[in-house]
């Protein structure tokens, strides 16, 4: 395994330490249980890495992180090579034989892994990325035939009715504070040069006109999980689940918050405001004030070439619950993908807006004053 750390890239914005690691690790639990396996496709990728057709199986992971889906891909499909690939080594004691590390920065391109691999997975990397277009291509050409490309992406907060949540202003005292921050830390990125209205526009047209891809292996997908403990389902058992998914989420947003100095100085806003985020975070997500949900998308599709496609039972657009509670939506058609996510966007305030175009926005500064 690698071992040899990289100078940490002006891109990224969260740090690479062991309690970053140990948030990454909580964020793997909390995604296996949103999907129900280790992807958001798990039936899929299963049908692509089973090894009664002879042929050697190889998983990429671009963006691997903590280290911790590699391990678990690596134990759940033993006969399968997993490779996880960033700008550093995780630190991992003893991780299984069919699992390796290589350090790369994906933004360099991955011209050596071409036509190699039968999965290519990647979550929540898009901020850390100079190209989204020539990324999304190079990963797609990294598939075998028949290979299936997995991208995982999070989004701002929403409410019980799918509309953005509303962000903390001094106009509107009853908003959120991590709504706010997330609004503002996407005024970091575009200030650093990631325009993240690209990634939107990628993750809204989907993968269907992806040439590398078979359109009709092409799905997205929508998951929402409650942010804390005021969701509920009837069934008892349902229930322990969305609300151990809740306080999962409430617990990696009171820690990634604090991971955000390096994208809030980014944005430019006044340094005095970020040490009020902190605090107001966690008072809102600990008294469950709001009744937010985490906005978690996905895209996959598979290149040209075997056809693994496991059997659907639905047209369109289906959506997964727990006892009432939605907790994901699926969608195989183009069209209602793009309406859906395109509808989202379009939903944005003016103070939204303004949080991500206007530095000088909302300065919080009475607020600073008084703490002192």
């Amino acid at each position: 395994m690698a071992t040899t750390e990289a100078k940490e890239p002006s891109l990224y914005i969260l740090p690479y330490d062991d309690p970053e690691f140990k948030r990454l690790n909580m964020q793997s639990e909390m995604l296996s249980m949103c999907f129900g396996g280790l992807t958001p496709c798990h039936e899929l990728v299963e049908s692509v890495l089973d090894p009664s057709d002879g042929s050697e199986k190889h998983v990429l992971d671009l963006g691997s992180g903590s280290g911790i889906w590699c391990v678990e891909m690596a134990k759940k499909f033993p006969h399968t090579e997993v490779l996880g690939v960033d700008l550093v080594s995780p630190r991992l004691e003893n991780p299984p034989r069919n699992c390796k590390f290589e350090v790369h920065d994906i933004n360099d391109g991955l011209s050596k892994f071409y036509g190699t691999f039968d999965v290519v997975h990647a979550r929540f990397i898009d901020s850390g990325l100079k190209d989204h277009h020539k990324f999304m291509l190079d990963a797609e050409r990294c598939l075998k035939p028949g290979g299936v490309f997995v991208v995982i992406c999070a989004s701002h907060l929403l409410t019980e009715d799918d509309t953005p949540y509303p962000p903390f202003t001094q106009a509107n005292p009853q908003g959120s504070w991590f709504q706010r921050i997330f609004f503002v830390m996407e005024r970091g990125l575009k200030n650093q040069g990631n325009n993240m209205d690209i990634s939107e526009g990628i993750f809204c047209e989907g993968l269907w006109n992806h040439k590398l891809l078979d359109r009709t292996s092409c799905r997205g997908a929508i998951f929402t999980p409650p942010i804390g403990l005021w969701a509920s389902a009837s069934d008892s058992h349902k229930n322990t689940t969305i609300k151990k998914l809740g306080e999962l989420w409430r617990n990696n947003l009171m820690t990634v918050n604090r991971h955000f100095e390096k994208g809030f100085l980014n944005a430019k806003r006044p340094a005095e405001e970020y040490p009020l985020y902190g605090p107001n975070i966690d008072e809102e997500l600990l008294q469950d004030r709001h009744r937010s949900l985490m906005q978690v998308r996905a895209l996959w599709g598979q290149s040209h070439g075997k056809n693994y496609k496991v059997p659907e039972t639905f047209e369109g657009a289906a959506s997964s619950s727990e006892g009432g509670f939605t907790l994901a939506t699926i969608y195989s058609d183009q069209v209602q993908w793009t309406d859906r996510l395109s509808s989202y966007r379009a939903n944005f305030t003016p103070e939204m807006k303004a949080l991500i175009n206007d530095s000088s926005f909302d300065v919080l500064k009475h607020h600073y004053e008084a703490e002192q």
